[in-house]
This record gives structure tokens, sequence and C-alpha cells, in this order.
């Protein structure tokens, strides 16, 4: 990596731009998406329309174009330039131990710092250091870490760009880290698997509808539906998903009528989602798992609710899906 043709002075304009080339317009922040750590409950948001993502249970990885993932990779072969927004989370015993680690690393690794910088993220202090790294013509990299501790664990945020991106998107960056939320502290001898007591509200075009907070947003392909939604447990067969499609003017019996017989041994049942009618159908999806669908039909559309849950623990699963259900509201 070149080192020598990089300083770093406050990241102004004058390191960001050559010498006939046009300052970028900020990225204005547009509908953001939030992603939840499915391992250990932490969530942040990033830009809705960003087509990359990267993530595992304690790390996640965002860009705005496809293809950028390999240019931060690789940053001194050609590539697509683009942004990233990653998240690093790890249990640790020395926090400040571990991030004076992270920081050497980038210094050996030829990284020109700034000095440490001390920040608030929501009413948390963090540690901020901004970096660049010069990995020759076209690959110039900005940004910055962001290093924050909550219930002995380190959260690494980064926040990058090459070249110009890194000061367009500075609102964008700005929006994600606001919205970081720290896993919560486990309750001493409660199963961390198990929906938890505190609910997160999910807002979508037609409906919307309260979810216990350690459940993570995916990301389902719509395929054929108008609108799809789906939150997933810490147990990966535990999930709520809404489904929406055309009732093509039938009535909510006519409609149930038609889709019961794709549920095999199913108890059909009646309720009230939304203020709405709804009819409903139990049944065993697994050996191990239970699964109940709701039918309501709103507006001429046919709004599907699937809920799976581990039959072991049912009691505590079906408490928590009243819950939704209780809390549904359609638009």
């Amino acid at each position: 990596m070149k080192t020598t043709t990089l300083l770093l002075i406050g990241l102004t304009a004058l390191l960001l731009l050559g010498c006939n080339e046009k300052k970028m317009e900020p990225v204005i922040v547009g509908e953001m998406q939030e992603y939840k750590d499915p391992g250990m409950g932490w969530s942040i948001s990033y830009p809705k329309d960003w087509p990359s993502l990267s993530a595992e249970v304690g790390r996640a990885r965002f860009y705005n174009v496809a293809g950028a993932d390999l240019k931060f990779r690789v940053p001194n072969e050609p590539g697509t330039l683009g942004v990233e927004i990653a998240v690093d989370a790890t249990k640790t015993g020395d926090a400040k131990g571990d991030m004076a680690k992270s920081i050497a690393e980038m210094k050996t690794a030829g990284f020109q710092l700034q000095p440490e910088e001390q920040v608030m993220v929501g009413d948390i202090s963090a540690t901020r250091v901004k970096f660049g790294a010069n990995y020759g013509k076209n690959s110039i990299i900005y940004g910055h870490h962001i290093y924050l501790e909550k219930d002995s664990i380190l959260y690494n945020m980064r926040f990058a760009g090459f070249g110009q991106l890194y000061e367009a998107y500075a609102q964008v960056f700005e929006a994600s880290l606001s919205s970081f939320k720290p896993a919560k502290k486990a309750e001493p001898g409660r199963d961390e698997t198990l929906p938890s007591e505190s609910f997160e509200t999910f807002n979508g075009k037609l409906f919307s509808f309260d979810y216990p907070d350690n459940f993570s947003t995916t990301n389902p392909s719509k395929g054929t539906f108008e609108e799809v939604a789906e939150m997933r447990g810490r147990r990966l067969d535990c999930t709520i998903r809404f489904d929406v499609f055309d009732a093509k003017g039938l009535t909510l019996d006519k409609v149930f009528e038609q889709n019961k017989g794709r549920f095999r041994n199913a108890t059909a049942g009646s309720a009230t989602v939304g203020g709405q009618p709804a009819r409903t159908l139990t049944l065993a999806a697994r050996a191990d798992v239970m699964r109940k669908v709701y039918f309501v039909v709103h507006n001429n559309k046919v709004i599907r609710i699937t809920m799976d849950w581990f039959r072991p623990q049912s009691a505590d699963y079906t408490a928590a899906y009243d819950k939704v259900i209780a809390s549904v509201k359609f638009k």
C-alpha cells in the first residue's frame, strides 16, 4: 500500500478532489431498512435500495452498488467503486485492549489515522477513528471506525467509501449510525431463543404490526406477491410472515375455500385481525414445528399471515404471536 502520498488533515475537500474534478453532490438519506443480527440481537439500518448484503452472526456488510464488496476486499485491483457500512460484534473481556489491537493493526497495514475522538451513539460513549488508505490511482479509501462497548460486546462499525463517495454519503452514514441499537442484555435464567417481551413495529405499505424485538427482519423475494414481510426468531424455524395478493373480487369464504386444500390435516377456525374477520388453519408443519395461517380480505387484497413456532415451547410462542395479531393494522 502507498502511504507517503496520503496525509489526513480533517478529510477536507482538497484531499477528495483532483485538480479538475467536480465535487460530488451529497447523497440524500432515503428509506432505510433495519438489519437485526440473528444470533446476538443488535440492529442497524441501511438504505433500502442498496443491492448488496453479506451477513452472519456477529458480522454484517452493506454496499451501495453490486460489486463494491469485491473492490473493498481487493482495493488495488480494478473494480466497482462504492461505499460500505460494516459491523463486527465480538464478546470481550477487554474492550479497550481489543480496540487498541484493531487500531494497531490498521497502522501496521499502512493506514493513515487521525487522533481518537470521543462521540456519543445514542446515550453510549464511543470512540471514532478517521482513516485513509491509498492503494493507488482511483483506489483511495476514506472512512471512520466507531468503537463501542456495551454489556461485554465490542462493536466495531466502519463507514467507508472510495474517493469522493465517502464525503458524499456522510448523511447516509450518520443516519445509519443513529439507528444502531446494541444487543439487549440477557435475562438470567431465561431461554434467549424465546420471543422477547419487548416489541418493535414494522410499517409496510398495506399493513403494520408489532413483533418481538429479538426477531430479525429478513429480505424475502416478493415473487408474485404485492407485498411480503418476514421476521425470524433466534430459532430459525420460528417465523412470522405476511403475504399480500389480489383477492380478484372474491369474498373471505371463497378465498379460504380456494386455499385451504394446500394445508393438509389442518384444523379450521375463525378470528379477528385488524378489525377484519379472518379464517384460520392450524397444522403441524413438521414433527416439532407448528403453524397457524390467517386469511383476511381487505380492500380486495388477501393478507395471508403465517406463523411457525417450536412445538415444545408452544405456550411462549402463542402468547407472543397473539400480541402480534392483536397489533395488526391495515392501511
